[in-house]
Parts: C-alpha cells; structure tokens; sequence
C-alpha cells in the first residue's frame, strides 16, 4: 500500500486517528507512506510520528528523512517479516529515497522503496527519476511506491489534461518546456517514460485496470498522482484505488493497494 498522508503531524489528531483506523482496516503488509511533516529535518520528531504510526498498526518501520523539504517519507511492514537492510538516500532528491529489503518467506528478499517527487518541476523530477533508475537495481524484486507528482508514460492510460481547464499559473510547471510560447501544450511524462524505458512498470496500466484518479476530489484537478512501479510485472496480482468516504476526508490523495505473489520475483527468460 502507498498513501500520502497531508502534512502528518501538522494535520488534527482526529485526522491522524481516522488514518490509522483506515490502515488497521486494511490491514497491508507493508506500507509506503509520503508527507510525514517534521519541521527543518527535526529528526526526533519524524521518529515519534513514524513511532506512532507503527505503534498504532502493531507493524515495524523506517523513518526516512526529507532533507530539502519538511514532508518526510516512512516504510512500515509486518513484525514478522526479518528487515535485512535499510537506507535513506539524500542524493539531492526533493524528498529522498528510501529503501528497505525485507524477507517474506519467498525464495528472495522483496525489496520496498519509498519516494515523493518534487511538486513543480518536471526538470526536478526527471533528474529525480534518473536516480531511482541507478539506485533500485533490476536484478532484484523491487516495488516503489511514489506520489509521483506527475503523468504516467502512456498519453492514452493517463489522458493529456484539459489544459483551457486549468489555473495559468499550474500549466507551465506541468507542461514540457517548448521555446515557442504558441507550441501545443503537452504534459512532460519524461519521469515516468524515463522508468518505463529502464526495466520498470506502473502497476496500474500493466494489469490493464481502468483508469482512476487518486487526487483531486478535494480540489484541484484529477490525476492519477500515486504510481506503484516494480521490476516484477509478472508478480502482480491487483491494483485498487482505495475511494471511499473516509479515504477522501482523511487526505487529498487516494491509498493505491497492489496485491502480488513474492515467489514469482524472477525474470521471465525468453
């Protein structure tokens, strides 16, 4: 599961109670988690909310700093999973990268990672996304999960926006760069084509589920915000966007669930 949760931390206590009644109800077995708002990187106060967080659903976690942003990331998984490595990563990312292994009774170790790319800047997120490309390798079962902040690779799943639709002032932080100010506007999908080129799939479009936004019902426009991407697209099972009125109230992105089988981590061979 992957959710973006609003500036936990900053947001009600009733808020943050309703959130973690809706993860216990879904009971996932591992948990990417975005805007986790710990103020200036206070690195003892991410530690508490994830803490409470964990507490709260009886799971383990991994705290992941933002360093170039106050909304922090966070990976929880069930306590009887043995984590056999964690890292953050700074590397310049607007809201790092985080990465856990962990061993789940499969042949080999599944390998979770957390991300959040930059809100405006396709430029940003390209670069962002050229680093997710050289630090998740290939050769392991690896799941991400992201509030992607951007389009997927494919115009025809994830449709170009009604650009006449929208505020001027979002369009150009959007759109790919043209020099010519009269060019037709076209959504900048290099992040998510960057991915798709070098060995990852978006669960989503993969499993041929219908199209769904996961933000926008609290304003703004939808899109599909929230991306799963993996190495193993014959692991995948399901995808579900969690839309009911709880979800919506509780934060201004949807939870996306996917369902996969960790014994069929290993590349199909032609």
């Amino acid at each position: 599961m992957s959710w973006n949760l609003l500036a936990y931390g900053k947001s009600s206590t009733p808020t943050r109670r309703g959130q973690h009644e809706l993860l216990r109800f879904l009971r996932p077995d591992v948990v990417c988690l975005q805007e986790i708002y710990a103020a200036d990187a206070d690195a003892a106060q991410l530690d508490r909310l994830v803490g409470a967080i964990a507490d709260a659903l009886g799971m383990a976690a991994f705290a992941v700093p933002a360093k170039h942003s106050d909304c922090h990331l966070a990976i929880l998984w069930r306590p009887e999973y043995d984590m056999l490595s964690q890292r953050a990563y700074d590397l310049l990312m607007w809201h790092g990268l985080g990465v856990v292994r962990l061993d789940v009774g499969a042949d080999a170790p599944l390998t979770v990672a957390v991300t959040h790319l930059g809100p405006w800047n396709p430029g940003k997120q390209l670069d962002d996304a050229f680093t997710l490309t050289g630090q998740l390798p290939l050769s392991e079962a690896v799941v991400l999960g992201a509030d992607w902040n951007s389009f997927g690779a494919d115009p025809d799943y994830d449709h170009e926006p009604d650009w006449s639709k929208l505020p001027p002032q979002w369009i150009e932080r959007h759109v790919r760069w043209n020099d010519d100010p009269a060019a037709p506007r076209k959504a900048d999908r290099r992040p998510a084509q960057l991915m798709q080129r070098s060995g990852f799939h978006d669960a989503a479009p993969t499993l041929r589920v219908p199209w769904k936004a996961t933000g926008g019902h609290r304003g703004g426009w939808r899109r599909r915000e929230d991306i799963f991407w993996t190495t193993r697209p014959q692991a995948l099972r399901s995808y579900h966007v969690i839309d009911t009125p709880a979800a919506r109230k509780l934060s201004d992105h949807l939870p996306i669930v996917i369902d996969l089988d960790p014994q069929l981590d290993t590349p199909k061979r032609g």
